[in-house]
């Protein structure tokens, strides 16, 4: 029968430091502690982070987490006769638009970066136009007869457009752009 033959306490011990050492090591990272399991722990951020903290209103951050295209309800786009919104997105917003065969579009753009001042008038006529709980303005015929544009205040840097262009009837589109501004509104953040 062979024998094995016992192994050094010494060499117990440089392999029990060893694991522990390497177990240690694991728990941790350079300069940051990270919990362990069942603990709870405030988490810090380091000075030496690469992505600073964010300096947009809140306000304009609960703008960002919101899909113009569900702005609306079924029931809500029924009203109107309009077929299913499809995004139109630019630099500037993200916005959804919607067709009512015969008679135009509709569109709601959310603008996380853009206040009520800083709506560009160039041919229209602009009037302060509050809806619900926001403030608000309205844009007639900037872009000729027929097309209209209320935008719902949320912060001094953000807002919510909504937008009708028909054919040639300005007050049937501030009709169009005002009922959706209205459904709209109980659903957007409340301004400051």
């Amino acid at each position: 029968m062979a024998t094995v033959p016992n192994a050094h306490p010494t060499a117990w011990l440089v392999t029990a430091t060893i694991l522990t050492l390497g177990l240690t090591s694991c728990a941790e990272t350079a300069g940051q502690a990270t919990p362990q399991p069942g603990s709870t722990t405030a988490t810090t951020t380091r000075s030496s982070d690469p992505t600073p903290p964010s300096t947009k209103p809140a306000s304009s951050n609960e703008l960002d987490k919101l899909d113009p295209c569900i702005l609306l309800s079924e029931s809500d786009v029924a009203q109107f006769g309009a077929g299913i919104g499809v995004p139109k997105n630019t630099t500037r917003s993200r916005a959804c638009q919607w067709t009512v065969s015969g008679q135009g579009v509709f569109t709601v753009a959310l603008r996380a970066e853009q206040g009520l001042d800083d709506i560009v008038v160039s041919r229209g006529t602009v009037a302060d136009h509050p809806v619900g709980d926001h403030d608000g303005r309205k844009l007639e015929a900037d872009d000729g007869p027929g097309g209209c544009m209320i935008s719902i205040g949320i912060s001094e840097s953000a807002r919510v457009d909504t937008s009708s262009s028909t054919r040639s009837d300005t007050a049937k589109a501030c009709e169009f752009a005002g009922r959706v501004a209205e459904l709209i509104e109980p659903k957007l953040p409340k301004g400051e």
